[in-house]
């Protein structure tokens, strides 16, 4: 299991052995509470991301996730949402190395890969929690792949091309701060491989069947 997926699940536990004193604590009025069967909602936030299947590891590229949600109340408990995203992934990577002719240096990778997403997700509201679980479908806008090297590195963008497409479990949940303020953390990967391993560049390659994303979001979301 991976960094980011461990410290998504803690936070999920906290939450969860939170709820008894919330719900002594919580002084929010039943019209605050009262739902109406539709409400749109728009999301400003971070995606934190790397690609599992690299050389590199850590959430060291940071992007913009924003967009915007229209979701369906079925009951105060129970609810499912449909986003409209635009989502910043990739990899900001780096390793000290030994060169025989440069001597120490320090190998940098880049990679920035935009996508157009829609997610569907299934909601459960508990006090001041919404949880939340679903699949998301995204579209390549557009990606650019570059390395920094003792010696010269080429990457060609057709020979090394991702896949137009990626599909994502997504697992979160968001906290109340006020009537139309809530503060979410959601966690994304990859289904299917966004590269297969025949088109990963060698030198960029830990070996697995193919390169996944991964990715840890932190969001406001403003209720409309």
């Amino acid at each position: 299991m991976g960094s980011g997926r461990i410290i998504f699940s803690l936070l999920i536990l906290q939450s969860a052995f939170s709820l008894p004193g919330y719900a002594q604590k919580d002084s929010t009025t039943d019209d605050e509470l009262s739902y109406k069967l539709f409400d749109g909602r728009l999301l400003f936030g971070t995606n934190f991301t790397q690609l599992d299947g690299d050389t590199y590891a850590g959430y060291h590229k940071v992007g913009i996730n924003a967009g915007g949600q229209v979701y369906v109340h079925f009951k105060q408990l129970f609810g499912v949402s449909l986003e409209l995203l635009y989502s910043q992934k990739g990899v900001r990577g780096g390793t000290v190395k030994e060169s025989y002719t440069l001597g120490t240096y320090f190998d940098k990778y880049y990679l920035n890969l935009n996508y157009a997403s829609a997610a569907l997700l299934l909601h459960c509201n508990m006090y001041i929690f919404d949880y939340e679980a679903g699949i998301s479908y995204s579209r390549l806008i557009s990606s650019k792949e570059w390395a920094e090297a003792d010696v010269p590195v080429v990457i060609d963008p057709v020979l090394a091309s991702f896949n137009n497409y990626d599909v994502d479990y997504v697992a979160g949940f968001s906290m109340r701060i006020s009537k139309r303020w809530r503060w979410n953390m959601r966690y994304e990967y990859s289904i299917v491989p966004v590269r297969p391993w025949d088109r990963v560049p060698p030198r960029y390659s830990d070996g697995s069947a193919g390169q996944y994303n991964e990715a840890v979001s932190l969001r406001l979301v403003y209720i409309l």
